[in-house]
């Protein structure tokens, strides 16, 4: 072979050397094992930690870097960010100003809502009202999907109790308006001990007069909360006569001693209410699981179209599209991949079967497949995946510990298609950018770097403000003593 050309198939084939990005090394003082959420008009980054016997949460200023411990309240549950006006409203009855928003951490406790102050370093009640979580979890504090926006711009609460699902409605003054609808949890009490937990909600206008309502599941039907004229809310629910099929409770509770095979057997559960081939309507996916036994199961996600009647939305009784995998889905995540402005999807998941247990007893590790599938202009998506990687996760049974991945999706170029961040051997990251007439490139960008041991608390987002995506590697106190108990920013400058 002439030297040229084995050069040039050496350039070809050699992986290629990624952009450096501006790495920030932060130093917690605690593990970063729990939930990180972004404050991204406050420009703060809030990192949960906790150990046997202790919960920590600092507040990570993105423009010094500099690292603020919050006192966690007592009584706190969880947390999250919102949107409020409680700071200022005292202040403007004074001079009869308009209240000032601002983005603030707020804690779901065992008494209601409390939203942190930094400048005073204490905390203020914002709502009062009875929940589900009576019982302090003392050793943890994650973050927890109770804030939502219902088209004020402000943001509102919902707190589910036994009984109802409160919904706080901030107002104009930053006081709260209280609406107890009623939609009870969902309660699974075939074991000694009961459980509940809440129902997930869905925000979408439902009757299409250009207000949010609030759509939940209860009894294999769908059922809405309809947002009035005047931003409240009517506290009974509106059951719809849509003809998509889901299964109840009842129907849904698979289990070996309730006399019933599993063979043969499907459940249909709502995955999303979101407009997926983005024509402004919201349509619905449902996740159907077919049973073979107790271990093998196949998933498929049936999507109904939206369309606009006299009466509100409607779907067609079977789906539009569909996607079928034979594997057991670990996540799914539905979004536009390529910016075409019609949602993707990305389902990573592995074979529950013995092969799957033979293979973590020998080895030590599972397979990971990752497929995408991409929505077409015929608004249909493919039979076999469009793109396929795979990953491998690491098993510890000694330690009944499993590693994820890192596997991420990132708008590194600010167009808004996406690259592919794969973690390899826990010491590079491999870019795979987007490329035209498929989704992603077969050559990657590598980076050498020390990577979390265990990549889910991984966080992608736009810490900078630029339109890119930069991403936070968090560490914990089972990662190497050099990277322990920190975190490392990879800035996207």
């Amino acid at each position: 072979m002439p030297i040229y050309r084995f050069l040039l198939l050496a350039l070809i084939s050699a992986p290629l050397a990624a952009k450096q990005p501006d790495k920030v090394t932060i130093a917690l003082g605690h593990p970063a094992n729990g939930n990180m959420v972004h404050l991204d008009e406050a420009k703060l980054l809030a990192v949960s930690g906790f150990s046997q016997f202790e919960r920590w949460l600092s507040l990570v200023n993105l423009t010094d870097y500099q690292v603020q411990q919050v006192a966690i309240p007592g009584n706190a549950q969880y947390f999250n960010q919102a949107t409020v006006l409680q700071d200022s409203a005292t202040n403007s009855k004074a001079t009869n100003s308009k209240p000032l928003s601002r983005q603030a951490l707020v804690f779901l406790t065992l008494d209601g809502i409390s939203a942190y102050n930094p400048e005073r370093n204490q905390l203020e009640q914002l709502v009062v009202s009875p929940s589900i979580y009576r019982v302090l979890d003392k050793n943890r504090l994650r973050s927890a999907d109770f804030v939502l926006e219902l088209g004020s711009n402000r943001a509102d609460f919902l707190v589910p109790d036994f009984n109802h699902s409160h919904l706080f409605r901030q107002q104009p003054d930053g006081s709260f308006r209280q609406y107890s609808l009623n939609i009870g949890p969902l309660v699974t009490s075939w074991r000694d001990s009961p459980s509940y937990e809440p129902r997930r909600h869905f925000v979408v206008d439902v009757d299409l007069d250009g207000r949010l309502d609030l759509a939940f599941v209860a009894g294999g039907k769908f059922q809405v909360f309809y947002q009035l004229a005047d931003g409240s809310f009517n506290t009974e629910p509106v059951i719809q006569n849509w003809p998509v099929s889901l299964s109840t409770e009842q129907e849904a509770d698979q289990r070996n001693d309730a006399g019933r095979s599993y063979s043969g057997q499907n459940i249909d559960s709502l995955r999303d209410i979101t407009d997926i081939d983005g024509d402004g309507i919201a349509d619905i996916v449902v996740n159907r699981e077919q049973l073979a036994d107790a271990l093998e199961r196949n998933n498929s996600f049936r999507v109904h179209f939206g369309k606009k009647t006299a009466t509100g939305l409607n779907f067609n009784a079977e789906p539009d599209t569909r996607i079928t995998t034979d594997t057991s889905p670990i996540a799914v995540v539905i979004d536009d991949f390529n910016a075409d402005g019609r949602k993707d999807f990305y389902i990573p998941s592995t074979h529950f079967g013995v092969g799957t247990i033979v293979r973590v007893l020998l080895r030590g590790s599972a397979n990971l497949d990752i497929d995408f599938y991409l929505l077409n202009e015929q608004r249909q998506y493919s039979s076999s995946a469009d793109f396929k990687q795979n990953a491998t996760i690491d098993v510890s049974i000694s330690n009944l510990r499993y590693d994820m991945p890192l596997f991420e999706l990132a708008n590194l170029d600010g167009s808004g298609q996406k690259s592919l961040i794969v973690g390899e051997g826990g010491d590079e990251l491999r870019f795979y950018s987007p490329e035209p007439g498929r989704l992603f490139s077969k050559r990657s960008e590598r980076l050498k770097l020390t990577l979390p041991r265990d990549a889910r608390k991984v966080l992608v987002a736009d810490l900078t403000g630029n339109g890119k995506d930069d991403i936070v590697l968090p560490f914990d106190a089972q990662d190497a003593e050099s990277q322990r108990n920190q975190l490392l920013l990879l800035l996207n400058l």
